[in-house]
């Protein structure tokens, strides 16, 4: 009988054999899948279900159906076309995780099969056949948090894991079309035209999100009041981000680096928001509004700066300050 350890030693650090193949979703698997850097400037890469992949030690192409590149990586750089087919952000292949099917993919290190998240056999080790291959198969305990096992195929000659399920739910994935020890040319694994730069790819990610904004902004300032809105201390209210706002009701979230006001319809009960920071709330003939300093202390000086800079001459009624649980006493 196969000992697990030569199942794990072989997914860890199994012959350096080239192959290629077809990824395929079995049943509704989950779509999350993709590659995902951890870092400042994340990068995802969704692959499709049909994806077509070359994989040679570190080295990988995955392409779309119809040739299209998706992600390839010589090892040293990755390149991500999602965006861009002519012009892929380039990275580096260390910050890359594998995502739903397309872990797959991915050659787990020794230290990531120390959890408990399916790293430990269920039962014994079978040798079967598994897509017209020689592999090894078992079922991976859960980890506590999830209700059900996922049964592997580990191909013997490779190490590559050729699929995975989970039997009870009926999803997973697994290669296809597969073709192991033919030798794949190097250019396969590289790309030599223009890229996206890291620092590129940030500045177009802020780019886009001082648009957006900017959209959020130019909205609070058509639709509450485009003045500069400061009170005593002083403190800014100006908003930078308007996160949420209801064109039909007026009602609004707007936030700064250092303040939060909110305005909703009046009601008859009135509002409260869940903030965690001690705040001011008040209603006038039309709305309730909330406010807060992040860094500073609102006072009754400071509300009625305020009150005067967002609806001057309004009558104010159920005005008080909320503090929240273990943050000090109701003033």
């Amino acid at each position: 009988m196969t000992a697990w350890i030569e199942v794990l030693t072989a997914l860890t650090s199994g012959p350096d054999v080239p192959l290629r193949g077809t990824v395929r979703e079995i049943g509704a698997a989950a779509r999350a899948d993709g590659f995902v850097a951890i870092g400042s400037s994340p990068m995802l890469v969704v692959a499709d279900d049909g994806c077509r992949v070359w994989r040679h030690g570190d080295r990988l192409r995955v392409e779309h159906e119809d040739g299209r590149p998706i992600f390839v990586t010589d090892g040293i750089h990755a390149w991500d076309f999602t965006a861009n087919l002519q012009r892929p952000r380039v990275g580096t292949p260390d910050r890359v995780h594998y995502l739903g099917p397309t872990q797959l993919l991915l050659r787990r290190k020794a230290a990531e099969w120390a959890g408990d998240d399916f790293t430990r056999p269920a039962g014994p080790v079978e040798e079967v056949e598994f897509v017209g291959r020689a592999c090894w198969t078992v079922e991976l305990a859960p980890p506590p948090r999830k209700p059900e096992p996922l049964r592997i195929w580990v191909d013997k000659e490779s190490g590559q894991m050729l699929g995975y399920r989970s039997e009870a739910a009926g999803v997973g994935a697994q290669f296809v079309d597969l073709v192991v020890g033919e030798s794949i040319a190097d250019a396969q694994f590289v790309w030599g035209g223009p890229v996206v730069t890291p620092e590129q790819h940030q500045q177009i990610l802020q780019d886009r999100f001082a648009a957006v904004k900017r959209v959020q902004t130019d909205w609070f300032a058509e639709t509450v009041t485009a003045a500069p809105i400061l009170a005593r201390v002083p403190i800014d209210f100006t908003p930078e981000a308007v996160p949420f706002r209801d064109p039909d009701s007026g009602a609004f979230d707007a936030m700064n680096e250092h303040t939060m006001l909110s305005r909703r319809p009046r009601s008859q009960e009135g509002w409260t928001p869940r903030w965690g920071v001690a705040h001011f709330i008040w209603s006038t003939p039309r709305w309730d509004w909330a406010a807060a300093a992040l860094d500073a202390d609102l006072d009754d000086e400071a509300i009625r700066q305020l009150q005067h800079a967002l609806h001057p001459d309004e009558p104010i009624a159920r005005q008080r300050r909320i503090v929240p649980p273990g943050r000090g006493r109701v003033g």
